[in-house]
């Protein structure tokens, strides 16, 4: 799942530590997982779940890179609950542009860093 700022920052003021959850991917920031599952679930529900990720909150509703459009993950079990709403088409769109420039915004400051200072 991508991070936002926000979704990082309100992680933190629940006292976790952004190096327990946050992993760094070509430019991306992604919560991390841990034997197959978020290291914030413990096998059977989300331990932060009223302060989840926003991805998280609209799942099972992604983006669908290939196809270029809104879709229900299939590998949601319970996907046929849930429906691509106006809503969370904007929301999700909203979302994906946010995270796209945060990213650019973290490699364009990477690219500009000295190599010969520190």
């Amino acid at each position: 799942m991508l991070l936002s700022y926000h979704d990082i920052e309100t992680i933190q003021k629940l006292g976790y530590e952004k190096e327990l959850f946050v992993l760094e991917h070509n430019g991306w920031l992604l919560l991390k997982n841990h034997k197959g599952r978020c290291v914030f679930h413990n096998g059977t529900k989300c331990t932060i779940y009223q302060h989840r990720p926003e991805g998280c909150s609209l799942y099972p509703v992604v983006y669908n890179d290939d196809e270029k459009k809104l879709i229900l993950d299939d590998e949601c079990p319970q996907r046929h609950r849930f429906h691509v709403t106006q809503t969370k088409t904007q929301q999700l769109i909203f979302l994906i542009h946010l995270l796209k420039n945060e990213r650019t915004d973290r490699l364009n400051k990477k690219s500009h860093v000295n190599p010969l200072k520190d």
